[in-house]
């Protein structure tokens, strides 16, 4: 028999390859099945980017008061156009159904009674009464066709005499989602 080798060689060698070939292929595996992970995460990242938001921009506006007419009360101006609600007729345009933060704040030269009105024929949101500054914050429920707007009555001057310094109005919605009408 001199064709065959002895089983010594054969023994010694054999678990030892067997040992190398299965850590080289677990390893293998290992870095595959992490670089698979990264590709699925990049795909998911990339594409959960892209998906449009369900809801529409959040409807808010801050308008400015600074000076008063007889006629009109105090004239609502909006120094910019990032806002997504609108002035018209010195007032502002209600588009969506909800609840709304608002915020009116301001200092007066002279005392005077101020409503922040949403309907006529309805209670106002704020009624104050012979102050010379207001600052206050409520949250109303105001529905698509309200239109909010100050109105002002003097008690011993002109609306036109009146100096108004800092004046401010807030409105900012606090469920989007609901009825709009743009």
């Amino acid at each position: 028999m001199e064709g065959v080798q002895p089983l010594d060689e054969h023994v010694g060698n054999a678990p030892v390859r067997r040992f190398l070939r299965n850590k080289l292929l677990l390893v293998s595996s290992v870095i595959q099945g992490l670089g698979l992970l990264l590709c699925l995460t990049y795909i998911c990242l990339h594409f959960s980017a892209q998906v449009p938001s369900q809801y529409p921009p959040i409807q808010s506006i801050r308008v400015q008061f600074t000076k008063c007419e007889n006629e009109n009360g105090f004239i609502i101006t909006s120094p910019n156009k990032d806002g997504t609600m609108k002035v018209q007729n010195n007032s502002i345009i209600i588009n969506c159904d909800g609840f709304y933060l608002i915020s009116l704040k301001g200092y007066f030269s002279q005392e005077l009674s101020l409503r922040l009105q949403y309907r006529k024929g309805r209670e106002p949101l704020f009624s104050l009464s012979k102050v010379t500054s207001v600052d206050s914050v409520t949250v109303a429920s105001l529905a698509f066709k309200d239109k909010v707007y100050l109105n002002v009555t003097t008690h011993s001057v002109s609306c036109e005499d009146i100096q108004v310094n800092g004046g401010e109005l807030i409105l900012i919605h606090q469920n989007p989602g609901g009825f709009c009408v743009y």
